[in-house]
């Protein structure tokens, strides 16, 4: 527990907080001792309602957090009004409020009272800790939460942070075993929020190897001004499918990474100085593992708002700007490519080994997904289904130049409501297509009768592998269960739908038909289904076969 809540205390510290104001209790005991052990000024305050009011007093006179810590039940509850001024007034405080271990909770246990989001909306950002534990990855996790908490807190308007603490006994820390400097990072995180030039310095990018992701992003505006700074960084620009930035065919786009990131050893020689980041997490199972082992680098998240996007931990600097503006002011001209060429490498690589698919004769995903890519028309929608539909994309959906703006619901990453959203998208009258797995189709199939009350236009291309097999690529195929718990065969006949939702159904058995049926439903009106039966024990071998070097 010791250096657990070490860690929290020193990042607060690092961040630039400096004053504390503490109210005496038992559970807070950990966070109290440390926070004095540590260089912050501490006020000690025995009326939490007092010490609320006295913190916002310091930070409207300092304008940076203080920090306020209580012990557990009825203390805390004694800062609502002061957090509620904070609120209206926007004075950034982080309230830091010990509690009971959840076994403690609802079960008569002294000072126990529910303690979640007790502030309610009166703060900016909430968050439970985990319980402390004594672990190299959860010395990072706390640090990062501190840091959220941090950039809600000054995000403008400023505002409160609310962190509740579960703490297990004994309470007492071993300050033998103190560290304050445990997992502190190398590149210190910093939150600019204002005039990009006037606070972040690019010359921190000469002359450096690095990357530019771009994550999901439905509406994104950047893309000319995101390849024109990849040319001048020298920079590869990993290309997630709904960045739509694979609708440029400009040979720093990086478009099948999850492939050969497969390889450790590329992944370390791929090693980056610098990781700018825009959008949504990506998809790429693989680029996140190469980040997490690559985490102590320079990584720049750049967004509209602060919301932490990167499940390595690893950020160093959040930028609250436009994507747009930043690229324009980054002024840096790199000229040694040689860190690019190894990308471009590994690229050209993997895409000669995609590409052969062409070749395939038995039905696959993979194939049927560059079909799709070719046949499209101009200005189309190409909805995708989450689970194996859109990692399926990540591989096969190539950079080239095209304009098609795929979409996938990836801020839960559920798999129900698909259909709706891409019959809510084909109001646009532009042409649509919906290609989702079976078990997507089916948790949504009630969604198909506003198509039919309001006579919308959709294409849905069934992948019908009859169950989760994604599953077959997880170790959960190798249990005993595997087929009744996770791979779940269903036996559904989809062909049902024609006379429910009286829409156009073709079952298509090869790759002929398919495209005789996709090029048909794309000039016809309503809602047309075209089922595809794909067995997932091939689709696996043929997978492992095409992306793998």
């Amino acid at each position: 527990m010791t250096n657990y809540v070490a860690a929290l205390v020193d990042e607060l510290y690092q961040l630039g907080v400096r004053e504390v104001v503490i109210s005496p209790g038992s559970r807070s005991t950990p966070l109290s001792l440390l926070f004095c052990e540590h260089d912050f000024k501490i006020f000690m305050n025995i009326d939490e309602r007092s010490a609320g009011f006295f913190a916002l007093g310091i930070a409207k006179e300092y304008e940076r957090p203080v920090v306020l810590i209580c012990t557990s039940g009825s203390a805390v509850a004694n800062y609502l009004p002061a957090i509620v001024e904070a609120k209206y007034s926007r004075v950034p405080l982080i309230v830091l409020t010990a509690d009971r271990p959840h076994e403690l909770r609802h079960v008569g246990a002294p000072q126990a009272i529910d303690q979640n989001e007790i502030f309610n909306k009166y703060t900016k950002y909430y968050e439970e800790l985990s319980l402390p534990e004594e672990k190299e990855n959860m010395y990072r996790y706390v640090r990062v939460v501190m840091q959220k908490a941090y950039a809600s807190a000054m995000s403008k308007g400023y505002g409160v942070a609310h962190i509740n603490v579960p703490i297990r006994e004994p309470l007492i820390p071993d300050l033998s075993k103190l560290d304050f400097t445990i997992e502190r990072e190398k590149n210190k995180f910093e939150y600019v929020n204002g005039e990009v030039h006037s606070l972040f310095n690019d010359s921190i990018l000469k002359d450096k190897n690095g990357i530019i992701i771009c994550g999901g992003d439905a509406y994104s505006n950047y893309h000319e001004e995101m390849l024109e700074l990849g040319q001048r960084l020298k920079a590869p620009i990993l290309a997630d499918p709904i960045s739509n930035l694979r609708n440029y065919s400009i040979d720093i786009i990086i478009d099948n990474y999850d492939g050969f990131l497969k390889n450790d050893n590329i992944k370390k020689e791929l090693e980056p100085e610098f990781i700018i980041h825009f959008g949504q997490v990506p998809i790429s199972k693989r680029l996140q593992q190469f980040l997490s082992m690559h985490k102590d680098v320079l990584y720049i998240q750049v967004d509209e708002t602060f919301e932490y996007r990167n499940p390595s931990l690893s950020t160093t600097k959040y930028i609250v700007s436009s994507p747009r503006l930043f690229a324009k002011y980054i002024s840096i001209q790199n000229s040694n490519t040689e860190y690019l060429s190894k990308w471009l490498k590994y690229q050209k690589q993997m895409r000669k080994q995609l590409s052969s698919v062409k070749d395939e004769m038995d039905l696959f995903e993979g194939k049927l997904i560059q079909k799709i890519q070719n046949m499209l028309p101009a200005k189309s929608r190409l909805v995708v289904s989450n689970s194996m539909a859109i990692r399926d994309m990540d591989y096969f959906f190539e950079s080239k130049n095209q304009d098609i703006k795929v979409l996938c619901n990836r801020g839960a990453n559920g798999i129900d409501g698909t259909v709706s959203t891409a019959l809510g998208i084909s109001t646009s009258n532009k042409p649509t297509v919906l290609l989702t797995g079976d078990l997507s189709f089916y948790h949504d199939l009630n969604g198909l009768l506003v198509g039919k009350t309001h006579n919308l236009n959709l294409v849905i291309i069934l992948l019908n592998n009859d169950g989760g097999g994604i599953f077959r690529y997880l170790p959960q195929s190798k249990e005993k269960k595997f087929e009744y718990l996770f791979l779940t065969p269903h036996g559904i006949d989809f062909e049902g739908t024609k006379t429910l939702y009286d829409l156009t159904y073709y079952e298509v058995s090869d790759y002929n038909s398919f495209e005789h049926a996709f090029n048909q439903a794309l000039d016809l009106e309503g809602i047309k289904l075209i089922e595809v039966k794909i067995d997932s024990e091939l689709s696996k071998v043929l997978h492992d076969k095409y992306t793998t070097l």
